[in-house]
């Protein structure tokens, strides 16, 4: 989470998911080469009366090692 704040009566939560390597859902391999991001805005549960809104930045990674599984 980077940031907190309200404006115009919405709870503005501005995130983004942690650099450094993760491993491939498909071949394991660890890998933080990044492919490409993408922006995603999405609604929450108000808080109080008021509603929520998380901005959020996701990284996509690429699986380096994806031809050894092939």
């Amino acid at each position: 989470m980077e940031r907190v704040f309200t404006e115009s009566g919405v709870v503005h939560i501005i995130a983004r998911t942690r650099d450094g390597s993760v491993s491939c859902p498909d071949c394991e391999f660890s890998s933080g080469r990044v492919h490409s991001s993408c922006d995603r805005c999405l609604a929450d549960t108000p808080v109080g009366d008021q509603p929520v809104q998380v901005e959020l930045t996701v990284r996509r990674l690429c699986a380096v090692n994806e031809w050894r599984t092939k």
